[in-house]
């Protein structure tokens, strides 16, 4: 009976090329490893303290085994994590703000919520399968928080765009945790901010604005596009927040806009499929996207503004805003004055 190693000549097996293709991807979970590692040997934390310090030094005060410390010290080196000189080792510089526990923006937290059981990315086949039972998340803080960047940047575009008339009274509908409210606080320092999420991340958003110079200045309250607090305001901001209504979008539009005071204007900030749900080069960016909001991207862009105006809202315009999973839809409308 033939098995696969009698189809073989060892003398000369000729491995397909493509096979180099698959040890470059597996070098890259190796490397993932290898950054884990560090973090949790307490390697880059000691070096950030003791540092310049050579090999034998480093494996009396981590345990790691001399034997293969020093292939492990020259994979960290040839990462840009490590420097050497004159065989003692070092941060390399600028790394200790996002390895070393005593930053704000250390990365090991984010790295090693990777492999917890609720992000997706742990196990990729039971993301991706019927089976697929979501879990609440654990709670990065503001500085690890995957939707830190793009809160940042929609912040910014709506303080420039409102110039010199901010709104007076904000809801915002945040899919980030808190994030882009906090964010939004900080650049409109009168306004009164209302936070509106799902009864699930309350604990969560609770946490990151207090984390959050400006938190304090948000009112958290439960609620949904479906479910918003009975007062209206002069802007209201919906962040990553509509896609598990997606199949009852008008109703919600048709709710949103009913929330908003005469002249106030509704933005929406979403990721959008392309035409007929096509797909691209960019398939990282997109997966990343569907374990952040365990949903398919919202649908037919191309019409989006059309069911803004069947909301009974007026003006509405579309723009483009460039984050970390490729560009955000922006969406604008107004409330027209009675």
């Amino acid at each position: 009976m033939d098995t696969i190693i009698d189809k073989i000549d060892p003398a000369n097996p000729a491995p397909p090329p493509a096979a180099a293709a698959l040890r470059g991807i597996a070098d890259g979970f190796k490397t993932f490893q290898i950054l884990r590692a560090g973090f949790a040997s307490g390697l880059f934390d000691w070096l950030g303290d003791n540092g310049p310090a050579e090999k034998s030094a480093i494996a009396a005060a981590t345990g790691l085994r001399g034997a293969h410390l020093g292939g492990f010290l020259q994979a960290l080196e040839d990462l840009g994590l490590l420097a050497r000189r004159e065989h003692r080792y070092t941060l390399a510089p600028g790394m200790e703000a996002v390895l070393c526990a005593s930053s704000p923006w250390c990365q090991a937290q984010a790295i090693d919520d990777l492999l917890a059981p609720a992000n997706g990315w742990s196990d990729l086949t039971r993301f991706l399968s019927d089976a697929w039972l979501p879990e609440a998340a654990s709670l990065l803080p503001p500085a690890q928080h995957p939707l830190l960047g793009d809160a940042c940047r929609l912040a910014r575009h709506l303080a420039a765009r409102r110039g010199t008339t901010p709104p007076g009274r904000l809801l915002c509908i945040d899919g980030s945790d808190g994030l882009l409210a906090a964010a939004l606080a900080g650049h409109f320092p009168d306004a009164d901010i209302t936070v509106a999420v799902t009864p699930s991340t309350l604990a969560r958003t609770r946490q990151t604005l207090g984390a959050c110079p400006s938190g304090g200045r948000c009112r958290i309250v439960t609620g949904s596009p479906f479910e918003l607090p009975t007062d209206v305001f002069d802007q209201v901001v919906v962040f990553h927040a509509l896609y598990p209504v997606r199949r009852a979008m008008s109703d919600a539009l048709a709710a949103l806009a009913a929330s908003l005071a005469p002249g106030g204007e509704l933005v929406l900030a979403h990721w959008f499929c392309l035409e007929a749900c096509e797909t691209a080069p960019g398939g990282l960016r997109e997966l990343d996207k569907a374990v952040l909001t365990d949903s398919h991207p919202l649908c037919h862009v191309e019409g989006f503004c059309a069911r803004l105006e069947s909301a009974g809202l007026s003006g509405a315009e579309r723009a483009d805003l460039e984050s970390d999973y490729g560009v955000t839809k922006l969406h604008f409308a107004q409330c027209p004055e009675r």
